[in-house]
């Protein structure tokens, strides 16, 4: 799918389908994945997912309405797609009938850079919000000295 073609399926798709039009007209990253993904299964992913945005106080954009769409969608499988933002840092999860004729549902999460934490007993250590795991196989936070 070409980029034009997608701006125009948006354009019935809320204000989430708007944001990401405009994402789309400065030039946003995005892929459509031609694979069927079942639908009943990405309804139960996405209303755990919008309670967990919720919780986590994430900035969502359409994100209860593209549930409920999702939910009244009478198709068996659907098509996914991503478009990501860099100005302002967005993620939006397409969802496509089947022959890709037309956006069943659209939203958008802002994405968060990782927190940075200061080491009680380092310091001079930042942990960055990244796990690693060392060689023993014991997961500690990413660090990185300041100054040095």
């Amino acid at each position: 799918m070409d980029r034009e073609t997608l701006v125009q399926l948006l354009a019935t798709a809320g204000e989430a389908g708007h944001a990401c039009r405009q994402a789309l007209a400065a030039d946003a990253y995005f892929e459509i994945w031609p694979e069927l993904v079942e639908t009943l299964p990405l309804i139960r992913t996405y209303q755990r997912r919008a309670r967990l945005t919720r919780r986590k106080n994430v900035p969502p954009l359409g994100f209860d309405e593209a549930v409920t769409q999702l939910e009244a969608c009478e198709l068996q499988h659907l098509i996914l797609g991503i478009v990501r933002s860099t100005e302002p840092a967005y993620h939006f999860q397409l969802f496509l009938s089947p022959d890709a004729s037309r956006v069943v549902a659209c939203l958008g999460c802002q994405l968060q850079p990782p927190v940075a934490h200061r080491s009680p007993e380092h310091p001079q250590e930042v942990a960055v919000g990244r796990l690693i795991t060392s060689a023993e196989g014991v997961q500690a936070p990413l660090t990185f000295s300041r100054g040095h």
